[in-house]
């Protein structure tokens, strides 16, 4: 048995001699690893993956204002032929 071997052998056999240390230390490896898969994954369909659009450079935010009442956030509207102003060029 080589020198990776004796290691993994005298590891093996401090971790069963404490077995509330290897429970802790394998539940904070669990929930780490778990954490950090979490968030890459919100990352990931968040920041990484392209919009499920045919053509999602031409996306576009409107919004609608009124100087009578304050400001309000921008909302969203489905783009469709319908919604154009009559006359406005394509």
């Amino acid at each position: 048995m080589g020198a990776w071997g004796q290691d993994l052998a005298h590891a093996v056999r401090r971790l069963a001699r404490r077995p509330v240390f290897t429970l802790v230390a394998a539940a904070t490896l669990a929930v780490g690893i778990g954490g950090a898969v979490a968030i890459f994954s919100v990352a990931h369909a968040v920041m990484l993956r392209p919009l499920p659009y045919a053509e999602p450079d031409r996306l576009a935010l409107v919004w609608q204002s009124d100087r009578e009442r304050p400001p309000s956030s921008p909302r969203c509207a489905r783009s469709t032929p319908g919604s154009r102003r009559r006359g406005s060029p394509r």
